[in-house]
């Protein structure tokens, strides 16, 4: 179930707000982003797969380890981890590499920190049904 829920916030934050705000706020010029990017079409589908199943073992994972087991609980503990997982890689790429302009980095940082926090609600509360409060 975390593993779905990452992936469709994801989904749905890219969709919605990423693709055209990385557009409109380029790091790098049209014909290079381009060469870097893949297509919807051109996605590798196992690749994505396994990237879907390692982040949402790992979000449920530190879940459990926390011992969250309500939503809310699971939501406090997702947004710790999501800012400092999140500020790692999105700021590790913009800091090494041209992925991103300066925009997009923040506003990549604030849609990955809501999908893991929201997954780390549903990944709690998953843990915890039938257990007493």
């Amino acid at each position: 179930m975390t593993t779905v829920t990452n992936l469709v916030l994801n989904a749905v934050a890219y969709a919605v707000i990423l693709r055209d705000f990385y557009q409109s706020h380029p790091a790098v010029s049209d014909e290079f982003m381009k060469q870097l990017q893949r297509q919807p079409d051109q996605l590798v589908g196992w690749a994505m797969g396994v990237t879907a199943l390692a982040m949402g073992f790992l979000i449920t994972l530190i879940m459990k380890w926390s011992g969250a087991t309500t939503f809310t609980s699971g939501l406090k503990h997702g947004f710790i981890v999501a800012l400092l997982f999140g500020g790692s890689v999105d700021f590790g790429l913009y800091a090494s590499s041209n992925l991103f302009s300066q925009a997009s980095v923040f506003v990549d940082y604030a849609c990955s920190v809501a999908a893991i926090a929201i997954s780390g609600g549903v990944a709690a509360w998953m843990l915890g049904r039938g257990k007493p409060l």
